[in-house]
């Protein structure tokens, strides 16, 4: 959507002049909106090393960006009732002060120490470094449509269009999302990033600042009747209209964070996954708000009553029946209907140009409110992703509320008869019917439901809300009845900011052939076997044969001190022997809980054995700096096979970080088994960086076997010319090609160049 061609539709006035202003004023809103989002990625990226890199950052960064962006839009609010000359007086101010805060860049000083909880320090360098500019460019959308709205004030038809200009900021937001990763980050370090963002954003104040001062020299002077008509006061807004704004954009919010987390996790965990989810999300502001044509309640309305039960009964089957793709496309179909849904509702209810920045303040709002609630509140009151049935059931719900003018309570009681009667169906346990014949019975009941009630009423609306206040219904239910009757393999299911976790029984608990298995989504950390003798046999990944065998088995010193970056389920302690110290740094509390509860390689093994909670490369450098070098025999790096790639412990600082720990003689093993990423040729080129040897190790085991081992791919780094003559070291070793991949710093990674375009099976 070019910003000649909206600021024409916008409708340009016939001077010169003002034709001048609308373009103007279209530029400034891309260009804030592309550095909007620009900068959201680029500024964590630079902190995410200082604070352990850990699913936390991330998380109070959305929480410091949603809380600014609602400051922005209260600020936009309040400046957009006053004169125009003093709107450009003190948003100049506003833009000049922001510029004092660049270039964007963290200083050092910022850098925690380690003591206490790093929540406060995050906060902090966040506002220090990115405070001002982030609220400037956040501000500039609505105030800048308020502008526009003044510029044809008296002109009703050209004052309605002034929302094109949210499709456009939308547009450019999608754009900033494809070329961060795309374009961006693969080619610049974060150094360059930052100035070149700083740079956008002068341009943007110069853009901001001409704007207000082309409007208020072409703004037309009223008089007569044009004049009075502005000047009246708007009809006051009622508190239901508000409220369904309010709850509208939550509802968007809410779901794009559920589904995003539930496809990344629970269905594929795919690197980069989560563009997809947000891509479609800012689409549908584009298109909702673009004009009325794409919007339409007939198609999106259905589409939503059909998709988001057939959602429900996916999320709530014990094993997943669909394909990978059709388990993402269904999401993603589902997500896009519910997101066309919320944001077509919002632009139909839209109110004037008067009422634009409190519009947008309750959409900021409602926004903040369901990113807390899904990003906050969420992983700390619930063991599951149970916000994602309930942004399912949600639209349902507000579709019987919008038409609730054209029901009757007799449909009311008519559908609440129905959704009661299928709970008693259900639990009539002498009912012997297949699933099929009952799911069948329930939708024929539903359509007849929903076609009789649009049939009384002469109205498909009002049909559609009770069609829609069903299908909330059979969510609730497949979700109530999924926990009231959980998979009994499940012995155990926790949550917290760092995802949802669960512990798998399988078998007879304590028989010869029962293990339990820990569960990140469908990345698994660890199974132990439940016997006597069989619970103490290394297992999954790190088996004799696999790398990290290989690195602890070796030439092996009489007595041994091994660091551990990642516990899972304590596997690798199962190689200790009395005297050895097994050292396993974790950062997520609830993972060390379960190891110590459900599994018990950790307290079978004869070697000391040491857990240290937080992140690996924080800690490590604050042993360095307290107590100098551990002297380990052995480092074993275990962080990369699920999707949240913790890119910082593969940086040439963390290598030299680990290096200090290690003996001359040490080996460092990268277990890098991921089905989406090819990173053998990453630590190859870290290993030449520092003048390390490096080799492949993979590991195929024979089909059947009894000790649960996988196949497995370990990076071993070291320079023991002993350890690299040994027999079955040079028999499985293999060599890597590192050609055209460049060296992984803090300051520059690419995640992109390591995928492997071909899923690995």
């Amino acid at each position: 959507m070019p910003v000649a061609h909206v600021a024409h539709d916008v409708g340009a006035s016939e001077a010169p002049r003002g034709a001048g202003a609308l373009a103007l004023c279209a530029s400034t809103i891309f260009v804030s909106a592309f550095l909007l989002f620009l900068v959201q990625p680029l500024i964590a990226r630079q902190i995410l090393p200082w604070f352990g890199g850990s699913a936390a950052v991330w998380t109070l960064c959305l929480v410091f960006f949603q809380v600014v962006l609602l400051l922005g839009y209260f600020y936009a609010d309040w400046l957009s009732r006053r004169p125009l000359r003093m709107q450009a007086v003190v948003h100049a101010l506003l833009l000049l002060a922001a510029c004092a805060m660049l270039p964007v860049i963290p200083d050092a000083a910022w850098k925690p120490t380690g003591q206490g909880d790093p929540s406060a320090g995050v906060l902090a360098v966040l506002a220090a470094t990115i405070g001002l500019p982030y609220l400037a460019v956040c501000t500039t959308g609505p105030l800048v449509q308020s502008w526009v709205a003044r510029l044809h004030a008296g002109d009703a038809p050209r004052q309605a269009k002034v929302y094109r200009l949210f499709a456009l900021s939308n547009l450019a937001a999608l754009a900033a999302l494809v070329v961060y990763p795309f374009v961006l980050e693969p080619v610049f370090a974060l150094r360059a990033q930052a100035v070149a963002w700083s740079v956008g954003f002068g341009l943007f104040a110069v853009l901001a600042i001409v704007s207000v001062v082309a409007v208020g020299k072409a703004r037309p002077t009223q008089t007569g009747a044009e004049a009075v008509a502005s000047a009246a006061s708007p009809a006051p807004l009622s508190w239901s209209e508000q409220l369904l704004w309010l709850v509208l954009a939550a509802l968007g919010t809410v779901a794009l964070l559920a589904v995003s987390a539930f496809i990344t996790q629970d269905i594929a965990s795919v690197p980069m996954l989560w563009i997809v989810p947000l891509a479609l999300y800012l689409l549908s502001f584009v298109l909702c708000f673009d004009s009325d044509f794409w919007y339409r309640r007939r198609l999106f309305w259905p589409a939503v009553v059909v998709l988001t039960p057939v959602m429900g009964w996916y999320l709530n089957t014990p094993q997943r029946s669909l394909p990978i793709a059709a388990a993402i496309g269904l999401y993603c179909a589902g997500l896009f209907a519910i997101c066309m849904f919320a944001n077509g509702e919002l632009a139909r209810a839209r109110p004037g140009p008067a009422r634009l920045t409190r519009f947008y303040l309750l959409l900021a709002l409602g926004g903040a409110v369901g990113g807390i609630f899904a990003g906050v509140v969420a992983p700390h009151f619930f063991n599951g992703y149970w916000e994602l049935p309930a942004s399912l059931a949600a639209p349902g719900l507000i579709m019987l509320w919008l038409v609730r003018g054209r029901q009757q309570w007799v449909w009311f009681a008519f559908a609440l008869a129905v959704v009661v009667g299928f709970a008693a169906f259900l639990r009539m346990d002498a009912v012997s019917v297949s699933n099929n014949v009952f799911h069948a019975s329930v939708a024929a009941l539903a359509c007849f439901a929903a076609a009789y009630g649009a049939w009384r009423a002469r109205s498909w609306a009002a049909g559609a809300g009770l069609a829609g206040a069903l299908a909330a219904g059979a969510v609730a239910w497949l979700s109530i009845a999924s926990v009231l009757e959980a998979d009994n393999r499940t012995v155990l299911r926790v949550r917290n900011f760092y995802g949802a976790l669960r512990v798998e029984q399988f078998g007879i608990p304590g028989g010869l052939t029962a293990s339990r298995r820990l569960m990140h989504g469908v990345i698994s950390h660890g199974e132990q076997l439940q016997g006597a003798v069989q619970r103490r046999l290394p297992s999954t990944y790190y088996g004799p044969k696999s790398g990290a065998g290989l690195a602890l088995l070796t030439n092996r010193s009489q007595t041994q001190r091994v660091g551990v970056i990642g516990l899972g389920v304590g596997t690798l302690a199962a190689f200790g022997r009395s005297g050895d110290t097994y050292r396993f740094y974790e950062i997520n509390p609830r993972v060390t809980e379960a190891a110590r509860s459900h599994f018990t390689y950790l307290a079978d093994s004869p070697a000391t054995i040491e857990v240290a909670q937080g992140d690996a490369r924080l800690l490590m450098q604050q042993e360095l700096d307290a107590h100098g070098s551990q002297r380990l025999d052995a480092i074993v790096v275990d962080a990369f096979s699920g999707d949240a790639i913790p890119m910082h412990l593969m940086t040439r600082e963390a290598l030299a970080l680990y290096r200090q720990h290690l003996l001359p003689t040490g080996v460092i093993a990268f277990h890098i088994s991921n089905r989406h990423l090819l990173l053998a040729p990453v630590v190859k080129r870290l290993a030449e960086d520092a003048g390390m040897q490096a080799l492949r190790v993979h590991f195929e085991p024979a089909p059947g076997n009894a000790t649960l081992e996988h196949s497995s791919e370990y990076v071993l780094l070291t320079n023991d010319a002993r350890f690299l003559q040994d027999a079955v070291v040079r028999e499985r070793g293999e060599a890597i090609d590192d050609a055209g991949v460049k060296t992984w710093t803090d300051d520059h990674s690419n995640l992109l160049g390591a995928l492997r375009w071909t899923v690995k099976p």
